[in-house]
């Protein structure tokens, strides 16, 4: 009588200590899998390839068509303002491409191919490494640089230098100048 009894409780006992640790496998597995994943890139690299492209280039002529009309018609007032805006467009690409300045504009154009590289690479958010002002050891960064810049119609020499700013670290915001180049 005393084997029949001790019989289900080991049962029981050794059922439950299984069912436990396949329980806690299981979690563990799951919240690994569950990890958030975010992509991270280089803006620099990312502002460099836009620079270097042909969208980049095509945005340029109606602001060189509208300078050139101001010239022929010998518009001081309106070729200073496009001037101006030409220097500050100057200051900020430098600011985007050698330092961590936002590229938030450049981003924009490429907005729709953003959740094909997120799906791609696996990640939840895509974000500047430079405004990834924390992570969460249990979140994991993606790298997705090389994935945005190639959304971009570049030359070879754009995606060399993308590359290569990349292999140095950002000037800080303060130090860049309007004559860098």
């Amino acid at each position: 009588m005393r084997n029949t009894v001790e019989f289900p409780k080991r049962f029981i006992v050794s059922s439950t200590v299984a069912l436990c640790l396949l329980t806690g496998a299981t979690a563990r597995a799951q919240s690994q899998t569950n990890r958030l994943r975010i992509g991270v890139y280089d803006s620099r690299a990312v502002a460099v390839a836009y620079a270097n492209s042909t969208e980049f280039r095509e945005s340029l002529k109606a602001v060189q068509a509208d300078y050139q009309k101001a010239k022929a018609v010998k518009d001081e007032k309106r070729m200073k303002e496009i001037e101006a805006r030409m220097k500050l467009g100057q200051r900020r690409m430098h600011e985007e491409g050698f330092s961590t300045g936002s590229v938030a504009g450049i981003m924009a154009k490429i907005k729709e191919a953003l959740p094909g590289v997120a799906k791609k690479a696996g990640v939840q958010a895509v974000v500047s490494k430079w405004e990834l002002n924390y992570q969460s050891p249990e979140a994991e960064a993606v790298e997705v640089t090389d994935e945005l810049v190639a959304l971009f119609h570049t030359s070879d020499q754009g995606r060399e230098w993308a590359k290569g700013i990349r292999a140095k670290p950002p000037l800080p915001i303060e130090e860049i100048t309007d004559d860098m180049d």
